[in-house]
């Protein structure tokens, strides 16, 4: 009897323990299952009041979940793309400068912590963007994090056009030159007509005019004539470039013929006027100079190098 008595206790206790346990993991399963479900509902929340440009609230229930779980790779992301989205749509520079830096920390965070990351090129596309935001001081950043989304799988046009222009401002001029050549390539070969070609040849005659060779630059840009399909805005910075790039060569005619084309464009550009009395000074027509110069300040009055030339005269 005694036998028989251990037996049961010993089987009586194993369904205790059995029974414990598969509570304990019922529960645990039930909670993890109840947490997930409402982790999404939440962030779901945020991609709802982003929709709404609702960004007070969004923020908020971002860094509530955030506080909770600060590692977890979904509100991260969640986070990056708030503030990304805040980045385009604001023209609050404030606010722009702050989305750009918060886009850098989560980024950074995501990056480092979380090893499998669904088109992480998204990630490092952003986080390059933001970089450029912020200025010339984080161009070489930019440029790594550019070049870090295209490893990453990033075949984008765009990304090709941004990775060019942060190059040849950080005097990678070589660089980006190769870079637009072979999207080129690319982008004309399969869509020989598309409006992203003179885009893609506006920044290449850039490239080439960083790279000091300005008959290369100004024979593409001329080959854009006619091309602009409407977009007066890339029409507006052909012309201007061009006379920009005979006023540095010295071809003083053609730089005012191309300089008063871009005029008929956007009569309201300070800049251009500054330029166009720059070159009635170097051709000693100081009259002439001295209305552009005038007629820049009148749009923007805090134009610094336009006072100086006005006190020159």
């Amino acid at each position: 009897m005694p036998y028989l008595y251990n037996v049961e206790r010993k089987i009586s206790f194993k369904i205790i323990i059995v029974t414990l346990t598969t509570i304990s993991l019922v529960i645990l399963f039930t909670y993890t299952f109840l947490s997930n479900f409402i982790e999404k509902k939440r962030l779901k929340s945020i991609y709802d009041y982003m929709a709404l440009e609702d960004y007070n609230n969004a923020s908020f229930i971002f860094h509530d979940l955030l506080s909770k779980n600060p590692v977890n790779k979904n509100i991260l992301i969640a986070g990056i793309d708030l503030y990304y989205d805040m980045l385009i749509r604001s023209e609050d520079n404030n606010i722009i400068m702050l989305s750009s830096k918060n886009i850098i920390k989560y980024s950074k965070q995501v990056l480092l912590t979380s090893k499998f990351i669904k088109n992480k090129y998204l990630i490092h596309k952003r986080l390059a963007d933001a970089y450029q935001t912020l200025g010339a001081s984080y161009y070489k950043d930019a440029y790594i994090s550019y070049l870090d989304a295209i490893n990453s799988g990033d075949d984008r046009v765009s990304t090709i056009v941004e990775l060019s222009k942060v190059s040849y401002e950080i005097g990678h001029y070589k660089e980006a030159i190769g870079y637009l050549e072979k999207i080129l390539k690319i982008q004309t070969k399969q869509n020989p007509n598309a409006d992203i070609n003179a885009i893609l040849n506006y920044e290449l005659a850039n490239a080439y005019a960083g790279n000091k060779d300005y008959t290369r630059a100004i024979q593409i840009l001329t080959s854009l004539q006619g091309k602009f399909n409407n977009n007066k805005k890339l029409e507006f910075k052909t012309y201007f470039k061009l006379g920009d790039l005979y006023f540095i060569q010295g071809l003083y005619q053609e730089s005012e013929f191309f300089y008063k084309k871009a005029l008929l464009i956007d009569a309201k550009n300070a800049e251009l006027y500054y330029s166009i009395g720059k070159l009635y000074t170097k051709i000693k027509k100081p009259s002439d100079a001295y209305y552009m110069f005038r007629e820049a300040l009148k749009i923007d009055n805090s134009y610094k190098p336009t006072r100086d030339a006005v006190r020159r005269l």
